[in-house]
């Protein structure tokens, strides 16, 4: 076994993972890629050494900062990690190896806690909307404390109806969240990986500017939408959170396709990221997700079928 890429790889995993509780705002968007380390050096040196660094960085982090902090590192970026190495050890397609990577840890916690709510005799939605109440009690209180009125009263408007549905949107909000990052972890990986070895078989995967979600996804789509004009009130929660899955996936198709224009134009790749940044950041997202839509019938870069390399 070698040692070196695992000492890598475990320091590299702990910084970014630690930078999220030490830097404000940078530290948490680095923190978003923690598994990369442990996707390069599972798909570099093997499933063993992947393994070994995962638990190598959860024994430090254990250490720094507690046993807490390592299980949160183990179950989610871990989990995701090892789900992204083996779908792209596999050559899966790219929505695959997101799907997968995003989706172990999801269930993984999600079996756990229903299995915990179980035990306790507790419903885990009525749980959850007590703590929310109660956070934004505490947090209306210490604004109040800190003569800080007009925060208090923002705290303090917001309605139970409010938390009534963002309880029952977690399921969609949060598989969408850890999807994404996936999908994120996925691209730098490929992209480191392309850089080191352009004869790699991830060179023939679709780069962000020609990927697109499978058409027959669709028809998730129009079942959501259907949903919402059910008139019941089940149908629609399930609706809406349908509906959030699949605006992520065709505001995913609406970025591929500025991307692909900005690399047409030959922008570089700093100005592309930030123009997309921007896009992300205000309401023009909407328009970037119609033309996700859009591109199903328009198949506007025309990349259907066989996919040729940018």
């Amino acid at each position: 076994m070698n040692y070196r890429p695992i000492f890598t790889a475990t320091v590299q995993t702990v910084g970014l993972y630690a930078a999220g509780f030490i830097i404000p705002v940078v530290g948490q968007v680095l923190a978003l890629i923690t598994p990369v380390p442990l996707i390069l050096v599972s798909l570099r040196n093997g499933r063993k050494e992947g393994f070994v660094a995962l638990g190598a960085s959860a024994a430090l982090i254990a250490v720094l900062g507690g046993w807490q902090a390592a299980a949160i590192l183990l179950f989610t970026f871990g989990l995701m990690s090892v789900g992204i190495a083996e779908g792209m050890r596999r050559q899966m397609k790219p929505e695959q190896v997101s799907l997968l990577g995003g989706l172990l840890p999801v269930a993984v916690i999600g079996l756990a806690v229903a299995f915990y709510f179980a035990r306790v005799g507790k419903s885990p939605v009525g749980a959850i909307e007590d703590y929310l109440r109660t956070s934004l009690a505490e947090a209306a209180a210490l604004y109040t404390k800190m003569g800080l009125n007009d925060m208090a009263a923002t705290v303090t408007s917001v309605s139970d109806t409010f938390v009534h549905y963002l309880v029952r949107l977690i399921p969609a909000i949060t598989i969408a969240t850890s999807v994404t990052q996936a999908a994120t972890c996925y691209s730098f990986s490929r992209a480191v990986i392309i850089r080191k070895d352009p004869a790699s078989p991830l060179a023939s995967q679709p780069s962000l500017s020609l990927w697109h979600a499978p058409d027959t996804w669709v028809w998730g789509l129009i079942a959501a939408l259907a949903l919402l004009v059910v008139p019941n009130g089940t149908s629609r929660l399930i609706g809406w959170n349908l509906a959030i899955l699949f605006a992520v996936v065709y505001l995913a198709q609406g970025i591929a396709i500025v991307e692909f224009y900005l690399k047409k134009a030959h922008i570089k790749p700093f100005v592309r990221g930030l123009i997309l940044a921007l896009i992300l950041a205000m309401p023009s997202l909407v328009f970037a997700i119609a033309l996700g839509i859009v591109d199903i019938w328009a198949d506007v870069r025309k990349v259907r079928g066989p996919v040729v390399k940018a």
